[in-house]
C-alpha cells in the first residue's frame, strides 16, 4: 500500500483522518489517544510499512548512556549471571544504529549476590546517564539509592526478580513461584511412596529464590500428603559453598526419610549433583537441577538429575535492555514482562547443547 521510505507521519494522519500529533503519539508510545485510535493508527501503519526513524533522531540526541548494575562476571557467577550480560550485549549491539554506550557497573558477590548500595550510587552520578539495568536482589540500602534516580530521570529496567519500592519502570523475570511449582510437581510424579524433600534454596534474602521455594512448598502441601521439605539455604563465599556441600552429605546420611531433592539455583546444583554421587545415590534419588550450562547438562546426561529448569537469562538480559530502550526512545515499556522457563530432559540435551547462554 505504501513505499517503507516514503511512508510519513502525515501519510497515516490523512488516511485516518486524524492530526499528525495524535498519530505522533501513538506510533512514539505516549499517552493521550483513545485504545481504538491506537489500534487504528498501528494497524495501518503497519499494513503502510511504516517505520519510525529513531536512529536519526537518536543522532541529535548524541550518545545514549546505558548502565548495568550487575554481579561480575567470574567464578561462579559465569553459571547464570554471564548470560544476562551477554543478552544485554546482544541488544546493544543490535542497536548500534541509535548511538548507544552501555557502562558496566560490575560489582563482586563475596557473601550476597544483593546489588551494593554503594555500586548503584555510583551509577547514579555518572554523567549524563540516560537509563540503568538492576539485578532485582535489592536490600534497603541499595533501594534508598535507586529510589533517589528519580530526582535524576534515570529509568530504572530490573532483571531476573523484582523488587517493590525502587521506582523502577519495569521488571524481566521468569515467574519464578511458578517455576517452583513446576518443581514441586515433577519431584512427586516421580515417587509413589511416603518421603520427603531436600531443597537447596540459594540466599534467604534473594527474591527469585524465595518466591521459587515457596512455590515448591504450597505444592508439596497441596499434594504431598503431609511430605517435609528440608531447605538448606547458602551464601556466595567459597566458605559457604564448601558448607553447603557438607550439609548435603549429612542430610543423606542422616535423614533417610529423603525421597527427592532440587536445587533452585545454579550454584546449589552444582553442589547437589557432586553431593549425589559422592553418597552413591545419583539416579536414585529423583532430582531436578536449575539452569543451563556445561556441568550441569552432563550431570543430566549421567542420570543424576532427571530435569533442568532453564529460566533463559540470556532472554532476561535482552529484553531488559529493550524494555529501557523502548523507554528512552519511544516513551513506553510494559510494567512486568515474565520469560518463560523451560523443563530440560536428557533426551532435548541437543537442543541446548553448546547454546546454554544464548536465546533459545
Amino acid at each position: 500500500m505504501g513505499n517503507r521510505n516514503t511512508v510519513t507521519i502525515k501519510d497515516i494522519a490523512h488516511l485516518t483522518a486524524l492530526s499528525p500529533a495524535t498519530v505522533h503519539l501513538v506510533l512514539a508510545g505516549k499517552p493521550g489517544p483513545k485504545a481504538e485510535t491506537r489500534e487504528r493508527v498501528l494497524s495501518l501503519a503497519k499494513q503502510m510499512g511504516y517505520r519510525c526513524n529513531a536512529a536519526a533522531s537518536s543522532l541529535k540526541r548524541g550518545i545514549t548512556r546505558i548502565g548495568a548494575v550487575l554481579p561480575r562476571q567470574e567464578g561462579d557467577n559465569q553459571l547464570y549471571y554471564a548470560p544476562i550480560w551477554s543478552g544485554v550485549h546482544a541488544f546493544m549491539e543490535g542497536h548500534a544504529d541509535f548511538s548507544l554506550e552501555l557502562i558496566e557497573f560490575a560489582y563482586e558477590s563475596c557473601e550476597s549476590i544483593s546489588v551494593p548500595a554503594s555500586v548503584v550510587k555510583e551509577a547514579r552520578q555518572m554523567e549524563k546517564l540516560s537509563g540503568l539495568i538492576v539485578l532485582g536482589d535489592v536490600g534497603p540500602a541499595a533501594c534508598a539509592e535507586l529510589l533517589k534516580c528519580k530526582d535524576y530521570q534515570i529509568p530504572i529496567v530490573l532483571v531476573n526478580s523484582d523488587m517493590q519500592g525502587t521506582g523502577r519502570i519495569c521488571c524481566v523475570q521468569t515467574d519464578n513461584y511458578l517455576l517452583g511449582r513446576v518443581i514441586g510437581e515433577i519431584l512427586l510424579r516421580q515417587i509413589t511412596a511416603g518421603g520427603n524433600v531436600l531443597a537447596c534454596a540459594g540466599e534467604r534474602s534473594t527474591p527469585a529464590n524465595a518466591a521459587s521455594i515457596q512455590g515448591l512448598v504450597d505444592y508439596v502441601q497441596e499434594h504431598g500428603a503431609g511430605r517435609k521439605i528440608y531447605k538448606l539455604y547458602y551464601g556466595y563465599s567459597p566458605e559457604e559453598r564448601d558448607k553447603l556441600r557438607r550439609m548435603l552429605r549429612k542430610y543423606f546420611a542422616q535423614h533417610p526419610d529423603i525421597s527427592c531433592c532440587c536445587s533452585v539455583t545454579a550454584r546449589g546444583s552444582v553442589e547437589l549433583a557432586c553431593a549425589l554421587e559422592e553418597c552413591g545415590l545419583a539416579g536414585v534419588l529423583p532430582a531436578v537441577g536449575s539452569d543451563l550450562f556445561p556441568q550441569n547438562l552432563e550431570s543430566l546426561r549421567r542420570g543424576t538429575f532427571q530435569n533442568l529448569m532453564f529460566k533463559n537469562p540470556y532472554r532476561q538480559g535482552w529484553l531488559a535492555a529493550e524494555q529501557l530502550f523502548r523507554y528512552i526512545f519511544y516513551g513506553s515499556a510494559a510494567d512486568a514482562v515474565f520469560v518463560k522457563s523451560e523443563v530440560v530432559f536428557q533426551s532435548s540435551i541437543p537442543m541446548y547443547e553448546g547454546d546454554s547462554s544464548q536465546d533459545s
